[in-house]
């Protein structure tokens, strides 16, 4: 079997990593998509905790994300694996004779159990300021769709804030400072079927050079 090759899509968060990595895997043939937020438990850390650990530096290897770097070495031997997110299972899936993973990620190839993985990666150069935008935009969206839960979201709503100037904030400018430097791929305005198209002509221009290298019996 050829090695699965991964492509791992980040960014600040609102910035679209997810609905970018969600699509990209509709369009390589149905790829499994493997995601940072169903591993990780740095949320559920106190305040105290998270700006104990700010104010140690931010080290991304100290970010708990339990069982993905396992997960997704077993997805590259061609293991199926719990879809920790919506729950069934993930296999590999084929764009051509390549199998292919799509990490959606915060961490990129700062975060040494999944970044020595990653073979392609994807950095959505988003503001933070417009990042932010849509992050809040995420949390109105949800209170629409069900009222009676508003509450509910304007709690978390209010808890995100109060957490943003003194550490979501500095969190983010660490992530653009350690992980946009070794993006192989740099997107920055466009829309999503723009974003597709050039990540699917990398790609295959990435699967093309491969092919042709490899050695003929």
């Amino acid at each position: 079997m050829i090695a699965p090759f991964v492509v791992a899509v980040t960014g600040p968060p609102g910035s679209g990593k997810t609905t970018l990595s969600r699509a990209l895997a509709e369009r390589l043939g149905g790829a499994p998509v493997l995601s940072y937020d169903a591993y990780e438990t740095i949320t559920g850390w106190p305040p105290e905790r998270g700006a104990a650990w700010l104010a140690d530096g931010a080290p991304f290897d100290a970010v708990p994300v339990p069982g993905l770097a396992e997960d997704l070495a077993r997805l590259r031997r061609g293991e199926p694996v719990p879809d920790r997110e919506r729950g069934g299972t993930l296999r590999l899936a084929r764009r051509g004779a390549r199998p292919v993973i799509v990490l959606d990620t915060l961490l990129g190839r700062a975060h040494p159990g999944t970044g020595t993985q990653i073979d392609h990666l994807v950095w959505l150069d988003l503001p933070l300021d417009r990042a932010l935008a849509r992050k809040l935009r995420s949390f109105t969206e949800e209170a629409r769709r069900d009222p009676s839960a508003a509450p509910g979201f304007l709690a978390a709503l209010d808890a995100y804030l109060g957490r943003y100037d003194t550490l979501l904030h500095p969190t983010y400018a660490l992530q653009r400072d350690r992980v946009r430097p070794s993006a192989d791929q740099i997107l920055g305005a466009g829309t999503l079927a723009e974003h597709l198209a050039a990540i699917e002509s990398t790609l295959d221009s990435i699967f093309h050079a491969t092919l042709t290298a490899a050695p003929t019996a």
